[in-house]
């Protein structure tokens, strides 16, 4: 447990709150800004685990706390589901969808355990952007047995100007599409024109 205590409070430090493993993450944006973004993957509630790593949680304690992160999650109606699977994770589902003219800005898990964003800049551009702890503490996190898994996927059929996508396949929507193996992988980037 002295393993899993050390993991879980360096990932605290790093990254805030929550972090994504064993995901499908898809986006679907159109040319006039309208995007719509599903997440169906487990999340790791880093507070606790850091208290399950430290043996402070059994019994009811445990239950009691299982129940305020899933509330925690729950409280933004886009998760569809979330489901308590074991060691601080849970199961979720996740759907939102909205115009990045009009929020100028999208996040996903949440501001302080950033994953992907999608934001309007004040250049006009629309830009995706992914996040992942700080390099100095992924070699360790990886060496102790954490590791982020999992496919980012967009289609869009508006104007892309730059991306860094494995696969492209095109079609009346392109699909970009990231495999995620580590969070040693390059960070997934898109910038788009929309109207």
């Amino acid at each position: 447990m002295k393993v899993l205590s050390r993991i879980a409070l360096v990932l605290l430090v790093a990254t805030g709150c929550y972090l994504p493993s064993d995901f499908e993450a898809d986006f679907n944006i159109d040319p006039k800004g309208g995007f719509a973004f599903r997440y169906k993957g487990d999340i790791t509630s880093i507070p606790l685990l850091s208290k399950i790593g430290k043996g402070k949680l059994s019994g009811d304690e445990l239950t009691k706390n299982i129940a305020i992160y899933k509330r925690d999650l729950a409280r933004d109606r886009s998760f569809k589901s979330v489901e308590y699977i074991e060691n601080a994770r849970y199961k979720v589902h996740y759907e939102y969808q909205s115009n990045i003219h009009d929020s100028k800005s999208f996040t996903f898990i949440r501001s302080n355990a950033i994953f992907v964003r999608l934001k309007k800049r004040k250049d006009g551009f629309t830009e995706l952007v992914g996040n992942r702890p700080p390099k100095r503490y992924v070699d360790e996190l990886i060496e102790k047995g954490f590791d982020t898994k999992g496919v980012l996927r967009i289609w869009t059929d508006a104007k892309v100007l730059k991306h860094n996508a494995a696969t492209v396949k095109k079609g009346p929507k392109t699909l970009y599409t990231w495999p995620i193996n580590s969070m040693r992988d390059p960070l997934p980037s898109m910038i788009l024109l929309l109207k």
